[in-house]
């Protein structure tokens, strides 16, 4: 007997990425036809290089989300690197060792969230979120609440070069860090040690896996990865600021969710968080462009992070019936 061949709609539905693709082809559609000049190329690359800052920080939480943790500590980690790497550049310290400052810093933050996750086994949204305020407050002393202007060309030169005279240099950082992210995930021992340990951590530890250690890597990763954002905002903007990266912990979150990773951990796709960093990046020009008041975007970003979560919950209670 032949088997019936499962429906387009079935087939389409199978696709990981199919929550974060199906709206930001309805979105663009939308936007294209109330204002044509949408998809002029110049809109296009502004929409991928606004994107790329988000996008760097959420293939490591992608990995960390998918390990069972979370981290709410990126958008202060982000400010602080920032902050850091331009104190420095300013007061005559090499623009390398500024930046490997930020990068320590932002690893420290890391160190500090694993410790109270892993050692004192604090529930992960309510320790990343106390040691954002404790990150948040540290860059508010140290520069008394300035922005702090005056860094360097070179430094400026780090994310508004463009390639090729057209396509901004932090597309092209983060497509090479998403691109190598999606293969680790995928194809690689370590990420599929990542998600054994999201998927069942007491398995994973009968495997020989230090779940602690693993969780600890990643939370140190994420870090990182938020001060290197940071570093960017600062050579973007020519200037470091208080606001650099407020408010993004829960796009980037909600970016990793609708793209396809579990908040449970288990699974993860890379390319969908990508996608999904992308996607708030076109709500936030589509309703510029299509003349939408911005005090609209807060509405908008709450109802796309309800429907992240309640898709998330639909594949959790359909892969708990399967």
């Amino acid at each position: 007997m032949e088997k019936k061949k499962p429906s387009l709609i079935k087939t389409l539905f199978q696709i990981k990425e199919i929550s974060v693709i199906l709206p930001l082809v309805v979105l663009v559609i939308v936007a294209m036809i109330v204002n044509p000049s949408f998809l002029r190329m110049s809109n296009i690359l502004d929409i991928l290089r606004t994107s790329s800052f988000n996008a760097m920080i959420a293939v490591p939480l992608t990995f960390l989300l998918a390990s069972g943790r979370m981290d709410l500590s990126i958008a202060s980690t982000t400010t602080l690197g920032g902050l850091i790497a331009a104190i420095a550049e300013t007061n005559g310290v090499p623009l390398v060792f500024s930046i490997l400052l930020a990068l320590l810093v932002g690893a420290s933050v890391g160190v500090l969230n694993s410790i109270l996750v892993e050692k004192f086994e604090m529930l992960g949204f309510i320790a990343t979120m106390a040691t954002s305020y404790v990150v948040k407050g540290i860059a508010s002393v140290i520069t008394n609440n300035n922005p702090v202007s005056g860094i360097s060309d070179g430094f400026q030169a780090i994310a508004k070069t463009r390639v090729g005279g057209s396509i901004w240099i932090t597309i092209i950082y983060a497509l090479v860090i998403g691109v190598a992210g999606q293969l680790i995930l995928n194809r690689t021992k370590y990420g599929r040690a990542t998600l054994a340990v999201g998927g069942n951590p007491e398995t994973a530890n009968l495997a020989g896996i230090d779940v602690k250690r693993r969780h600890s890597e990643l939370f140190i990763l994420v870090g990182v990865f938020a001060a290197v954002a940071g570093c960017l905002h600062c050579s973007r903007f020519a200037s470091a600021q208080l606001t650099a990266g407020s408010g993004t912990e829960l796009t980037i979150l909600a970016s990793c969710i609708i793209g396809g990773t579990s908040l449970r951990g288990g699974t993860g796709t890379v390319t969908g968080s990508l996608l999904g960093c992308i996607l708030f990046a076109t709500i936030t020009n589509a309703l510029l462009v299509m003349g939408v008041p911005t005090t609209w975007q807060n509405v908008v970003y709450g109802a796309i992070l309800i429907i992240a979560l309640l898709i998330d919950i639909f594949k959790r209670t359909k892969m708990s019936k399967a």
